[in-house]
């Protein structure tokens, strides 16, 4: 087996240590725009790659899996181009989504990578249990469209998903290694020396996001923490107060809405400065997220995604697998990012000239969810704090 790739180029330098999952598309993907491939266009990018890997898949076999869950292959391209053969060059990134057939099958050498065969394969609506870095082709120019391809596994859906992929050569094991990716694998007590294993983020935290917050752990740090007392609500307020009401001019009655009473304050810190804030308002079988607010001097420190991850696993631990939103039109692509689905409609005017349109966000049901039978001592422990012991419990 052999991971099929082709890094041309990139534009992190040759000695920079940097987690894939990590890397800021704002910063590595500027003008870079990711899409789903047509058919012609897959053939093409499929031709490419071939010509430098020993052993490539076919082209019906990529196809058969792109079919099946056209979320598998992610092509990365500069702003204007568009999808006609030959032109600009294209970038992809596939990756197959392994149920744990899959994941059992990669281990014991039945999933065989230049034709994969379906039932390993995760559904598009399906959480994978582990995910197959498979083809890779990144021209030089567009060598920032890792982190564009890369930026959808931060999402809910994929945390605490073990990732893996097989080097082609020395060069593309030199980027990975350099990427966070490390040598080995091992799953069911089986241990593969030459297939690389990618921890994400979450795996090596155990801290969720929405507890992150830690006083005095550097001044360029960010936290995260949810709000319990009327203090952290004068706090959400006066933040959106300096975001909303003095920069937007938006009228104090109409931030100050009589909901906050009813609804958890997501607190976000740039060292020990809270900076944003992310409101969470609750119904019977979803919640809405609202009042996503940053301080102008912190809006390029990734504050803004940090609050909307940590309200996401926060609200997903509650239980809930459904959350809706309002999004004004210029900031729809920064919600999509964090996978909504913008509704069919014209959208809704309020007091502003801005069009707002509502937005949808399916989530997976998690594990570790609290339930009624999650037991005596998480039941009254604070809120986003269920990993550790609380005020009644020893320890």
């Amino acid at each position: 087996m052999s991971f099929h790739s082709r890094i041309e180029g990139e534009r992190i330098s040759a000695d920079a240590t940097r987690h894939l999952l990590r890397l800021d598309p704002s910063k590595y993907a500027r003008g870079l725009v990711s899409f789903t491939p047509s058919a012609n266009l897959l053939g093409d990018m499929v031709a490419k790659a071939g010509a430098f890997v020993q052993k490539p898949a076919s082209y019906e076999a990529v196809m058969r899996v792109f079919r099946y869950n056209p979320d598998t292959i992610i092509a990365i391209a500069k702003g204007q181009w568009r999808q006609k053969s030959g032109m600009a060059p294209v970038g992809f990134w596939a990756h197959i989504p392994l149920n744990q057939a899959g994941h059992d099958a990669l281990f014991s050498g039945e999933f065989d990578t230049t034709d994969p065969k379906l039932h390993f394969i995760a559904a598009a609506s399906e959480k994978p249990a582990a995910v197959y870095h498979w083809y890779t082709f990144m021209p030089a120019q567009l060598g920032g469209g890792f982190a564009l391809a890369l930026e959808r596994f931060a999402l809910p859906r994929y945390k605490n998903v073990p990732m893996y992929c097989y080097a082609a050569n020395a060069q593309a094991r030199a980027f990975f290694l350099r990427s966070g990716w490390k040598e080995g694998s091992e799953h069911n007590g089986r241990y593969l020396e030459k297939l690389l294993h990618l921890q994400p983020p979450e795996l090596v935290e155990s801290t969720p996001l929405y507890a992150s917050y830690i006083a005095g752990a550097g001044s360029k740090r960010l936290g995260i923490r949810i709000g319990t007392g009327v203090d952290d609500l004068l706090l959400a307020i006066s933040i959106r107060g300096a975001a909303f009401v003095g920069e937007r001019f938006l009228p104090v009655h109409e931030d100050i809405d009589g909901n906050d009473m009813s609804s958890t304050h997501v607190i976000g810190y740039v060292g020990d400065n809270p900076a944003g804030t992310i409101r969470i308002r609750y119904f019977a079988n979803f919640v809405k997220l609202e009042r996503l607010a940053v301080l102008p001097q912190h809006r390029g420190d990734k504050l803004a995604s940090a609050l909307v991850k940590a309200a996401l696993a926060f609200v997903q631990r509650k239980g809930y697998r459904r959350v809706y939103g309002q999004a004004a039109e210029p900031f729809l692509p920064f919600w999509k990012k964090h996978g909504f689905r913008q509704r069919i409609g014209t959208g809704i005017t309020y007091l502003t000239d801005e069009v707002y349109y509502e937005i949808d966000l399916e989530l997976d049901a998690p594990a570790d969810a609290i339930t009624p039978e999650s037991g005596a001592k998480i039941l009254v422990r604070q809120e986003g704090l269920w990993h550790q012991p609380g005020a009644f419990e020893e320890g």
